[in-house]
């Protein structure tokens, strides 16, 4: 083929197609519309999904040896690893107490996950514990004689992003009778964790790519088909605001408070810092415009 040729046939723009989304006569005011269609999909590669599931557990001896050598377990890989893990904890984890974590749940946060896990292996009510610091319910932790898996669904859940939570998780996972299996699905995750965290953690990662779908990890998430309506951006921003940290809501509603006494002028940068670094929110400019290109991401704010 001649460089004439080449260039010339590259020019050739494809042909769009002519279906549009209007044609799959979607119900956009029911948020679950969208996903009771792709729910009624035929499932696809049937018994190569079946050999992949099987793989992995075939592989449920050796994780359950490293848990009981010290060493923390990551699950990574396109699919659901939710049923897997289910599966482990079922079948394998049967010489002590199991704790199950979805991480993704709105408003779950690390000291959360510590509390249960000192009311299992001490056998105390969770409210005794909630006046406790996090170092205090650690120390209690490790003097108990009971061992306890955690089984950690989304380790990278937006509730548990912080360098804080990832930090109390690891002091957790280091402990001698605590074991650590989590999974993660963003690829990013490792970059919540500098040298001397993931070393804490210890992990040994296993790829367990199934291609199951996320139907759990993703009931929570508005769907993108109905984002333009209002009602349903309004569900999209409560269930964002669940997620963030105690810090970054305390910035919101100090932006709300003030939209709602002055619609016109709204909120400066300079002014917002002050208050914000006034009630201890944020200690530099930096932390406080990452929150707000956060905001601004998710679609909570606007800026001029």
């Amino acid at each position: 083929m001649s460089g004439q040729t080449y260039l010339t046939s590259k020019s050739v723009r494809p042909k769009k197609g002519s279906l549009r989304l209007n044609d799959l006569k979607l119900d956009l005011d029911d948020d679950q519309a969208p996903r009771k269609l792709l729910a009624d999909l035929q499932v696809q590669n049937v018994n190569e999904k079946e050999q992949l599931r099987l793989h992995s557990e075939e592989q449920f001896p050796k994780w359950l040896f490293y848990l009981r050598q010290g060493f923390s377990l990551l699950l990574y890989g396109f699919g659901s690893k939710r049923q897997l893990l289910q599966s482990f904890a079922v079948s394998s984890l049967t010489d002590a107490g199991v704790l199950a974590v979805t991480g993704q749940s709105p408003g779950l946060t690390a000291k959360q996950v510590l509390i249960k896990a000192a009311s299992m292996l001490q056998r105390v009510s969770p409210a005794e514990l909630k006046g406790c610091t996090a170092e205090t319910i650690l120390q209690r932790i490790a003097k108990a004689q009971a061992k306890l898996y955690i089984v950690l669904h989304n380790i990278e859940g937006s509730a548990l992003r912080s360098s804080e939570a990832q930090g109390w998780l690891a002091e957790l996972s280091a402990l001698p009778n605590i074991s650590l299996v989590a999974s993660m699905d963003h690829v990013n995750t490792p970059l919540l964790w500098d040298k001397q965290m993931a070393a804490r953690f210890d992990w040994l990662y296993f790829d367990v790519t199934n291609y199951t779908p996320y139907y759990i990890e993703t009931a929570n998430v508005p769907s993108l088909l109905v984002g333009r309506r209002e009602e349903s951006t309004m569900q999209g921003a409560a269930i964002v605001l669940q997620t963030l940290v105690p810090n970054a809501r305390r910035i919101f509603s100090i932006i709300a408070e003030q939209q709602i006494q002055d619609q016109e002028q709204g909120l400066s940068f300079q002014r917002l810092f002050k208050t914000c670094r006034e009630q201890f929110l944020v200690s530099s400019e930096m932390t406080l415009r990452s929150h707000l290109t956060e905001f601004k991401d998710h679609q909570l704010v606007q800026t001029r």
